[in-house]
């Protein structure tokens, strides 16, 4: 789909949905690598440099195929080895994360170049601009072209919400992240798993729409506290996932504790 002049949006396999996502095409630099390794091939010839936006395996599972092709990869963590990855994202259940990370999402070793908020990725007809924004993970950024055109990650305005399951994630630095976009004078906005959206109002509906989740699930986890349930209990209700865990449901299982976890210590409330 093409969003400007030499803007393309790059429909991951299955919609964009995980374990892939979308990617943009900006002239000769794509962001982010996990559309599928056949949608790789396809726009192979097209780019010169790779820039992830942050080291989840479903935006970074094709960075190794560009790099062996020759393409230049910038990464916001140096932590780029599937070992590395399993250590930071999944402590406890590494060997069951590595498992799905390459043999579902395709992950793989790779090296890149590491960037940070003030490296400059314009090209020679469009300015591109990296937007810290934590929360989510430690190193995501979104990527502002030419002011108008965002590209949100996983600010991804699904239906699903903020997912913040890693030990390192932060709902309310999330939260926070989110709250910022609305300062920021763009009228596309291109998430990493559902189509772009155009316009402002609907724009700012559905990020007001994506805040909502937070508040919500923390009142229903403080609302199943107080009534005694223990947090094994809570997870199987599944406030966050509400039940939908297909395939590895004890690797979401962890992030959704995860999440339960952060939302009880927001309220003050530590567990073991």
């Amino acid at each position: 789909m093409k969003l400007a002049d030499g803007v393309y949006l790059i429909e991951g396999e299955n919609a964009g949905r995980f374990p892939y996502c979308n990617c943009l095409l900006v002239d000769r630099l794509l962001i982010d690598s996990s559309c599928g390794i056949d949608r790789l091939k396809e726009v192979l010839d097209r780019f010169d440099s790779l820039v992830l936006t942050h080291t989840h395996p479903d935006h970074a599972s094709g960075a190794w195929f560009a790099e062996s092709r020759g393409k230049r990869v910038f990464t916001p963590h140096p932590n780029t080895r599937v070992e590395e990855l399993a250590r930071r994202f999944a402590p406890g259940i590494e060997d069951r994360w590595k498992d799905f990370a390459m043999n579902v999402a395709g992950l793989r070793d790779f090296s890149g170049t590491l960037y940070d908020e003030s490296h400059d990725f314009s090209t020679e007809n469009h300015e591109v601009v990296p937007v810290k924004t934590e929360g989510h993970t430690v190193d995501m950024h979104l990527f502002l072209i030419d002011g108008k055109i965002l590209f949100s990650a996983d600010i991804d305005l699904t239906s699903f919400g903020p997912w913040y399951g890693n030990p390192e994630s932060d709902p309310e630095r999330f939260k926070r992240s989110v709250e910022k976009l609305f300062s920021l004078d763009f009228d596309v906005i291109v998430p990493s798993h559902r189509p772009p959206v155009f316009g402002r109002d609907k724009i700012e509906g559905l990020l007001s729409e994506f805040l909502e989740h937070f508040d919500r699930r923390e009142e229903e986890i403080l609302e199943l506290w107080r009534a005694g349930r223990a947090v094994d209990e809570i997870v199987e209700i599944s406030p966050i996932y509400r039940g939908r865990k297909p395939g590895r449901r004890d690797i979401l299982d962890y992030f959704e504790r995860n999440m339960i976890l952060k939302h009880l210590k927001n309220r003050g409330i530590e567990v073991e």
